[in-house]
């Protein structure tokens, strides 16, 4: 599917530059899209051209498109860091939940092209579309595998991950491919725009909207600026909009109460500053060709969905991407001590082979084989946002990383980014969100997305420690004194099976727990939010009606008696 959009680079200059210098597509609008003419109901600014604002577009895009023909339109703007849409990492995991999402907003077919292994088809026999809305039919297929590898002798399975119709993977410049493919003509992308920070202005808002709102002007880099009814931070954990929107909230609402306290110093608003692991990730593609050349019978090779080669705080996930071309190789080490302190270097750097290889010493052969592959790695601290108080305030929402970054031990970041998106999308493409409507709507965003998304932040930290034989009651990787030979090795994979079980239980969200529920409740709350909304209106319409009686009885004029 050919793309409609306009990309405007950074050529444009000048105060709100980014909006006055965009182009409209020459190519005809899409079926059902209202024409440029028609006045947009309010500006949508999303900063981020990552999954997360990409898929926000796309949906609102497909939101609007379901309205009546004479709708007002929204007018979205992507303002993207980078001179292109690109992406930061290489692999992606798409679960049953994401799948139901894509579904949903019509990308299913190409997303399954780009795949390693896409779901099924939604055919009678697969039962995967029932599986997809029920979270708990289709048929039991391995998701995750673990392996026990830290040892000089070969390694052994002790558990997998078993979801209903399994999981693929995919590189993630392919999905950025198919969700640029069907952004919609009323979305203008402008590159080389990176964000400082942002302002806020009261204004009078249009008649057809009573009353004042916030208008946001945005700052970017180059010197430019731009303007817009609503801003959503899709940037990222270094997210501008998260800082800004936290120092913002800061000096009204803390700083009066406790001077001489700085944002970064307060209980709450400290939150908003990423907080390091104490984990470091060290990242390579390893071209698959040549680990078949090593060992054609490697499990990396054989196993296609991710596989977690096991030690004691040390890990590495393996998985094919790009169909099969590329396994995507991450080897995981925890520093001792290191959780919430301050990483003393880059967050991202190259170093050397050996630097990876002293890891994973004395490990068992498969290991040893994937290294000598690791020939240029980089080293990623891994960041995450732990407990962010709050995500929305008026007009200005959180969404991806930039509200919840986690580890990536459930391969659900973009996947939560991606719900986030088709949250907000949904409520904001809705015909009956107004602009004096919109901060209540962020609020039922907030409402259900952020305290699900910080459940799974915490929930993806303990699985990382299971992965690592750190969870406190479950094996630890020491072994008992007194017992020798079959007698230790049948207690230690008892009670690597009990972990193996462990890790099952924690990964149950991922298809009990529906996307479809998480909107019932948005859309309770929102159909609540009207009819309080039309009460309100009511109860007003009736007092000036009662208030222009009162004034026919005494003539519109009070005589001194």
């Amino acid at each position: 599917m050919a793309s409609n959009i306009t990309t405007v680079r950074s050529s444009c200059t000048g105060d709100d530059a980014p909006v006055h210098c965009a182009k409209r597509s020459a190519t005809s609008e899409m079926p059902g899209e209202p024409a440029p003419s028609t006045p947009p109901r309010f500006r949508v600014a999303i900063v981020g051209g990552g999954i997360a604002g990409l898929t926000l577009a796309v949906a609102l895009g497909h939101f609007q498109k379901q309205l009546p023909p004479d709708s007002a339109p929204l007018e979205v703007h992507i303002y993207e860091s980078g001179p292109e849409i690109t992406t930061v990492g290489a692999g992606i995991s798409v679960w049953p939940r994401t799948w139901a999402v894509m579904r949903a907003l019509g990308l299913y077919e190409d997303l399954a092209r780009a795949s390693v292994q896409p779901l099924e088809n939604g055919d009678s026999k697969s039962g995967t579309v029932e599986a997809e809305r029920s979270g708990t039919k289709g048929d039991l297929k391995p998701a995750f595998v673990f392996r026990k590898s830290d040892q000089p002798q070969e390694g052994y399975e002790f558990g997998r991950v078993m979801v209903p119709n399994g999981s693929t993977t995919m590189h993630r410049a392919d999905m950025v491919d198919v969700l640029v493919a069907h952004l919609p003509s009323s979305c203008t992308v402008h590159t080389s725009k990176r964000l400082l920070s942002y302002t806020e202005d009261r204004t009078q808002a249009p008649k057809s909207d009573a009353g004042d709102h916030t208008q946001y002007t945005l700052h970017f880099a180059d010197g430019t600026s731009a303007r817009a009814d609503v801003l959503i931070g899709g940037d990222g954990i270094k997210s501008a909009v998260r800082r800004t929107m936290y120092d913002l909230a800061h000096a009204r609402e803390c700083a009066p109460n406790s001077p001489g306290v700085s944002r970064e110093e307060c209980v709450r608003c400290g939150r908003a500053t990423p907080q390091w692991t104490g984990t470091v990730g060290y990242r390579y593609l390893i071209p698959s060709e040549k680990m078949r050349a090593v060992n054609p019978e490697h499990h990396a090779l054989k196993v296609t969905s991710p596989m977690s080669y096991s030690g004691r705080e040390k890990h590495i996930i393996t998985y094919p991407i790009s169909h099969g071309k590329y396994l995507n190789w991450i080897g995981f080490v925890t520093i001792p001590g290191g959780e919430g302190t301050t990483y003393p270097h880059k967050w991202v750097l190259d170093v050397p082979q050996a630097e990876v290889a002293a890891h994973y010493a004395g490990w068992e052969p498969e290991v040893g084989e994937m290294l000598e592959l690791v020939e240029k790695p980089t080293v990623w601290a891994i960041h995450v946002m732990e407990n962010l108080p709050f995500s929305v305030s008026g007009s200005v929402a959180l969404m991806g990383d930039a509200v919840h970054a986690m580890t990536t031990h459930f391969g659900a970041g973009g996947g939560q980014a991606i719900e986030d998106a088709y949250i907000l999308g949904r409520l904001l493409a809705d015909g009956r969100t107004t602009l004096k409507r919109v901060p209540d709507v962020l609020k039922i965003y907030e409402a259900v997305r952020l305290p699900f998304a910080r459940e799974v932040v915490s929930n993806a930290r303990k699985a990382g420690l299971m992965y690592e034989f750190h969870w406190p009651g479950l094996y630890d990787g020491t072994l008992p004194g007194g017992i020798e030979g079959e007698r230790r090795n049948a207690w230690e994979r008892k009670r690597l099976t009990e972990l193996g079980e462990a890790i099952q239980e924690i990964w149950q969200w991922q298809w009990k727990e529906r996307v479809e529920d998480q909107w019932e409740d948005v859309d309770r709350r929102y159909e609540e939010l009207v009819r309080e909304d039309s009460e309100t209106l009511s109860a007003g319409s009736k007092a000036r009606r009662r208030a222009g009686e009162a004034r026919g009885r005494w003539g519109g004029k009070c005589e001194i008696m």
